[in-house]
């Protein structure tokens, strides 16, 4: 995470190290929602993925997982931050 705990109103990225050109997806655990975002990785198998904290509960540890695929070959780990006011 570039923040693990991000003020409402400011973005958090999730960093994610692969290899080049693998398609990542996230999914992060809100307390009421669950938000996914897609990217791929640049040459270097590198991707950040953006989110923007608005409302989010103060506190609420949220989990962030992530998935990883290129070709027949898939990973997945997860990440978290917490917002605060």
């Amino acid at each position: 995470m570039t923040s693990s705990h991000p003020r409402d109103y400011t973005d958090t990225g999730v960093r994610v190290r692969t290899v080049a050109a693998a398609r990542v997806k996230t999914i992060a655990h809100y307390r009421t929602a669950n938000h996914q975002k897609r990217g791929t990785a640049n040459a270097h198998g590198r991707v950040t993925i953006w989110y923007y904290i608005s409302g989010a509960t103060p506190g609420y540890n949220v989990k962030v997982s992530v998935y990883v695929s290129k070709g027949k070959s898939t990973g997945s780990c997860s990440a978290s931050f917490t917002p605060h006011s």
